[in-house]
């Protein structure tokens, strides 16, 4: 596995999942070497199978399937079946959803998964996901549920912690899929919440009108959802550090920026985003994907993130790429005493202003 990256400048040789982005960012042929031998080789293919990405190998790999060795074949058949399966439940439960949000006038935002599998990638399937997430406003969400649980659905066991941004996942009486319904995007108490950027009643008034499977639908605007899919991958990494269900939403990205990089409104998307974090964000995430072949934002839109972004200095963003290229994409793991670089982890002007700045009776409190 020595392929390497796109963009011309050196990084880590590229491992099985970066060759699969690479795949999907330029419709190249994945390199029939990528099954080599030796347990690095297995330890690769298993980090993609632990990330859901097993039924998009199987497609990127239909040429030389037969090339590949029997257990490798039998695992990527085997996980491109049961997706298809699982996610017909999905759908199907999806569905009734949106329906019961019709039902009672209820303006249901897709979300996550369940909204870019049928939006951006070639087939359904090939995009992971646990659950079924629908964004609906503060007021319906009690009536919703209820209508959900009348018709069977179970309420799972859930932490409520005020200012949660969904309530309890509700399993269907049938499938056994789960669904949850969100009033926000982020916690009350995450950074993420702070400023407009992912406000609520912002996300709602601006969200698009769309079908799903012929129903009437919303979804996140363009610029919205890749502000949310880099803002939720950083997230996630924060809190959980690098995990291989993280991977999707560097393809999510990658899909989105493929259908609608070269017609998004950056300038408006940047005035927008009030959020620090946010803007740190997905200026790391556009600066990282094209290392995979993926188009950059236009010259303007790159130089307004570095300029406007203040959490991630010179050495933490580099640190930061080489822990996506080592642990997130290589599946190697975080065995150092100091938890994964991240956005203001180790900055030393964010610290400052949080620990000295912040404890001024005029300073407002960074998070």
């Amino acid at each position: 596995m020595t392929a390497t990256h796109l963009d011309g400048v050196r990084h880590c040789p590229l491992t099985l999942a970066g060759q699969l982005l690479v795949h999907v960012a330029t419709g190249s042929v994945l390199d029939p070497a990528w099954c080599g031998e030796g347990e690095e080789a297995a330890r690769q293919f298993q980090w993609v199978l632990d990330g859901g990405l097993g039924p998009l190998l199987h497609r990127a790999a239909l040429p030389h399937l037969g090339q590949l060795p029997p257990p490798w074949r039998a695992a990527l058949q085997s996980a491109d079946l049961t997706a298809r399966v699982t996610h017909a439940d999905r759908i199907e439960t999806a569905l009734e959803v949106v329906e019961r949000c019709a039902d009672r006038h209820i303006p249901a935002v897709l979300l996550k998964g369940i909204s870019v599998s049928e939006q951006l990638y070639p087939a359904e399937h090939l995009r992971p996901m646990t659950d079924i997430d629908v964004l609906v406003p503060q007021e319906a969400y009690a009536g919703l549920e209820q209508t959900l649980l009348e018709r069977g659905y179970a309420r799972l066991e859930h932490l409520a912690v005020p200012g949660h941004h969904h309530g309890a996942p509700l399993r269907h009486p049938r499938l056994r899929t789960v669904v949850e319904l969100h009033t926000g995007l982020f916690p009350n108490d995450s950074p993420l919440s702070e400023g407009i950027t992912f406000a609520a009643q912002r996300v709602l008034r601006q969200s698009v009108a769309s079908q799903y499977h012929g129903r009437p639908v919303r979804r996140l605007a363009p610029e919205d959802q890749l502000v949310y899919v880099a803002s939720s991958w950083f997230n996630d990494l924060t809190n959980c550090r690098p995990h291989p269900s993280f991977l999707a939403s560097a393809f999510d990205a990658t899909y989105l920026l493929a259908a609608r990089g070269r017609t998004l409104d950056w300038d408006g998307l940047l005035d927008t985003v009030d959020n620090e974090w946010a803007r740190a964000s997905l200026h790391l995430m556009v600066t990282y994907l094209p290392r995979y072949g993926v188009e950059p934002p236009p010259p303007t839109a790159l130089g307004r993130l570095a300029a406007e972004q203040r959490l991630v200095g010179p050495l933490q963003f580099r640190l930061i790429h080489r822990m996506l290229d080592r642990q997130q994409f290589g599946g190697r793991p975080w065995d150092h005493a100091l938890p994964p670089p991240m956005p203001g982890r180790y900055s030393l002007a964010h610290q400052f202003r949080k620990r000295v700045l912040s404890r001024l009776p005029w300073t407002p409190t960074p998070r």
